[in-house]
C-alpha cells in the first residue's frame, strides 16, 4: 500500500511540476542562462511561483532543459538574441571608436551624416560579387530614403585592387569620386595600371593630380587604417556590410540587406517611441 501511495504522490508532483514549468517556462529559461539574481527578491510568478524557485529548482533538476526540446529551443533562441545584444554594442565601441576615420574627408560618402540608418560597405573593385551586386546596389542608393552608405575600401585582391583604391581617394579628393566608382564596378575588363588610368581619363580626372594622390603617404595610411577597422570588425572579405550596429557578410543579397535595412529602421523608430 505504502509503495502505491508513493507512486500516486509521484505522479502528482511530476503533474504539478510539468504545470510550474509550463507557466514560467520563459522566465525559467533566462534564469538557466544568466542566473540573473543573486539576491533575495522573490518576484511573484503564477500561483505562488517566484525567480527564487524556479531557479532552486532547475538548479536540482538540470535534466529538464536537456530533455525538453521546447525549453532547448527557447534557451538557444535566448541564448542568440544575447550574443547578438553583445557583438552589436562591440561593433558600435569600434564604430565608435573610429568616428573620425568614418567621417575623414578621405572617406567617401552618399547621403546625409543625419539619416536613420548608416551603411558600411566594405568592398573591392576586383571582387566579383561586389560587380555583381552593384547594379542593385546602386538602386537602392537612389531610391531608398534616409539613408547613408559609407564606401570603405578594402583592397584585398593584390597590387592592382590597391592601385584601384587609391585612385578612387583620389577621384574623391577631384570630387569625382561616384564617377569613377561607376567605371571601375561596371568594367568589364582586367584591372591593370592601364586601364584604371584609362578610365580616370574617359571621366575627366585630372591624371597628374591622380597620381600625386594615389602617391600621398596620407591616402596610403588612411587604406591602412581602414584595413584595421575591417580587421576589427572581423571582415575578412568582401563584400560585407555594416548596417546600423549589426553586420552581413560573405554572399549578401541585396535583398537580405533591404531586410536588415528595415529592421534597423524599425528598431530606431521604437527607440524614439515613434
Amino acid at each position: 500500500m505504502r509503495i502505491a501511495r508513493d507512486k500516486t504522490a509521484g505522479e502528482q508532483v511530476a503533474k504539478y511540476l510539468c504545470k510550474f514549468v509550463q507557466s514560467v517556462c520563459v522566465l525559467a529559461f533566462g534564469l538557466a542562462i544568466t542566473a540573473c539574481s543573486d539576491t533575495d527578491r522573490e518576484t511573484n510568478l503564477s500561483e505562488g511561483i517566484t525567480n527564487k524557485k524556479v531557479r532552486q529548482y532547475l538548479l536540482e533538476h538540470p535534466e529538464l532543459v536537456f530533455d525538453d526540446p521546447e525549453i532547448a529551443r527557447a534557451i538557444s533562441s535566448a541564448r542568440s538574441a544575447r550574443q547578438q545584444q553583445a557583438s552589436a554594442l562591440w561593433r558600435k565601441s569600434i564604430l565608435a571608436k573610429n568616428a573620425s576615420l568614418l567621417d575623414s574627408s578621405l572617406t567617401p560618402v552618399s547621403g546625409d551624416a543625419g539619416s536613420q540608418v548608416t551603411i558600411i560597405e566594405f568592398y573591392d573593385y576586383q571582387c566579383v560579387p561586389c560587380k555583381a551586386s552593384y547594379p542593385e546596389l546602386e538602386q537602392m542608393r537612389e531610391t531608398e530614403i534616409d539613408i547613408r552608405i559609407i564606401y570603405a575600401q578594402l583592397p584585398v585582391f593584390g597590387s592592382y585592387s590597391i592601385l584601384a583604391a587609391r585612385a578612387a581617394i583620389g577621384a574623391h579628393r577631384q570630387g569625382l569620386f561616384q564617377a569613377y566608382h561607376n567605371a571601375l564596378m561596371t568594367a568589364d575588363i582586367r584591372l591593370d595600371t592601364d586601364s584604371i588610368f584609362a578610365m580616370a581619363v574617359d571621366i575627366g580626372l585630372d591624371t597628374e593630380k591622380l597620381q600625386a594622390d594615389m602617391r600621398d603617404p596620407h591616402v596610403i595610411d588612411y587604406l591602412k587604417q581602414m584595413q584595421t577597422l575591417a580587421d576589427e570588425l572581423d571582415v575578412t572579405g568582401t563584400p560585407a556590410f555594416v548596417v546600423g550596429d549589426a553586420i552581413l557578410k560573405g554572399g549578401i543579397r541585396v535583398k537580405e540587406l533591404k531586410v536588415e535595412l528595415d529592421r534597423q529602421r524599425t528598431r530606431s523608430h521604437s527607440s524614439r517611441g515613434v
